[in-house]
């Protein structure tokens, strides 16, 4: 577990909502999902050639919100992948998966980074949102100076940025033209099915930061199901929604599989093209024994097809 992992882990405790793994596994059978087995010794090599710009201001409702971007030496446009990091719900910290970022950009894409609102600060799913989409209008606004296709526009995020991805994407204001999402969640309800009892007690119970991010504080999701229902992105899909990659570790014991699952039939429902493969062996990413399968040539090339495919003229 990284540096920052730790000190996200120790923030969640901090706060009163400490992120919980499972002692045992929960099931996964998705019959239309691929199972791969990435070799953690095959890693990525990103260059340092792309420029930076960092802790840039993009939201004037929240001055303390901050954004990196890496851009391409190449002349664009290019397309646009607004990165959306993980943090439980209480932490959203822009320089993540700093490695993987810089490899996205060398494939000619500009990449953006940000922190988000959450229960920190006292912040919703909503306020996440009004986030994500402020970062999109400043991209957006920003084009020609960061050399932004705003046209081609994808976003990515894992874990809880996972889940505010697919919650972006299905939102039809943001014009997103594909998203990618590690292994976040779906029905917040049953974010931890399948897991052992004191697991499934703390990610339900009044300490834990995912009610209190959909719902506020002090709000049991029994109590609140239709609000619950609209926190859903699989709830969200339509026919226009974009195409989706969806990747999750079949050893997550976090977030169990049949969230992203659960999305991805929803989508396939819809007749919206979407590829989930389920990482065999696989983790919650960095908060796991195999964080290395996350940074893998094997899954950041599938990542770079997959952006290079949807967001082609």
């Amino acid at each position: 577990m990284n540096l920052t992992m730790q000190l996200i882990k120790a923030l969640a405790a901090l706060s009163g909502k400490p992120i919980r793994m499972s002692s045992v596994a929960a099931p996964d059978d998705d019959p239309d999902s691929i199972v791969i087995a990435p070799d953690p010794a095959a890693k990525i090599s990103p260059s340092r050639n792309s420029r930076s710009y960092k802790g840039l201001a993009y939201a004037d409702h929240s001055p303390k919100l901050r954004m990196d971007i890496l851009t391409p030496q190449g002349p664009g446009p290019h397309p646009l992948v607004l990165y959306l990091p993980g943090g439980g719900f209480v932490s959203a910290r822009r320089m993540m998966a700093a490695k993987q970022r810089r490899y996205v950009a060398d494939a000619e894409f500009v990449v953006a980074s940000i922190d988000y609102r959450t229960t920190s600060v006292g912040a919703t799913y909503r306020d996440g949102l009004i986030d994500v989409a402020t970062a999109l209008q400043f991209l957006r606004g920003h084009a020609s100076e960061y050399g932004v296709d705003p046209d081609r526009v994808a976003v990515w995020g894992e874990s809880a940025g996972g889940y505010m991805a697919s919650m972006a994407a299905t939102e039809p204001d943001n014009k997103i033209s594909a998203a990618v999402d590690f292994f976040g969640a779906s029905n917040l309800t049953e974010v931890a099915a399948g897991f052992d009892a004191p697991t499934v007690a703390a990610y339900t119970g009044p300490k834990s930061a995912i009610p209190a991010y959909i719902l506020g504080p002090g709000r049991a999701a029994a109590d609140h199901p239709e609000e619950m229902r609209e926190a859903d992105p699989a709830n969200r899909v339509t026919a226009q929604t974009p195409p989706f990659l969806i990747l999750h570790g079949d050893d997550d014991r976090i977030i169990a599989p049949a969230q992203t699952a659960r999305l991805h039939q929803a989508l396939r429902a819809a007749g919206v093209d979407s590829t989930r493969y389920v990482l065999k062996g696989g983790g919650h990413g960095e908060l796991s024994d195999t964080p290395q399968m996350w940074s893998s040539a094997e899954i950041m090339d599938r990542v770079v097809e997959f952006l290079r495919a949807q967001t082609s003229r």
